[in-house]
């Protein structure tokens, strides 16, 4: 579990090194994988407001809550993204990620969120 962990920690620091040109060549985008996977529900500021395409989705704010977003680890966010709401006793209709993205693309939508 170490390993991971220092793994994560490194993507993390990668992806918050990458400059706009870096990006371009390939590199996952945080914020283009987040508007386009995870917007819908907590919307663009990852405050469930614009972005949120209503509908079925939820309603979620709590990305945009910065006490509570402090108060969880990168190790937390990246679990919650690869398996769902459900795994960690939130909305079921969060979605597992971790077959569709990748430990990189993850860790890039996670140093994202940081920023709201």
């Amino acid at each position: 579990m170490r390993a991971a962990g220092a793994t994560l920690v490194l993507t993390l620091a990668c992806t918050a090194a990458l400059t706009p040109a870096a990006a371009q060549d390939g590199a996952p985008n945080g914020q283009k994988l987040f508007d386009r996977m995870c917007a819908g529900c907590h919307g663009n500021r990852g405050d469930g407001g614009t972005g949120h395409r209503g509908g079925f989705s939820p309603h979620v704010g709590t990305l945009a809550d910065k006490e509570y977003m402090e108060s969880v680890t990168d190790e937390y966010l990246v679990f919650v993204i690869k398996k769902g709401g459900a795994a960690v006793g939130k909305m079921a209709t969060m979605p597992a990620w971790e077959k569709r993205l990748s430990d990189e693309e993850i860790g890039s939508i996670v140093a994202h969120i940081r920023q709201f």
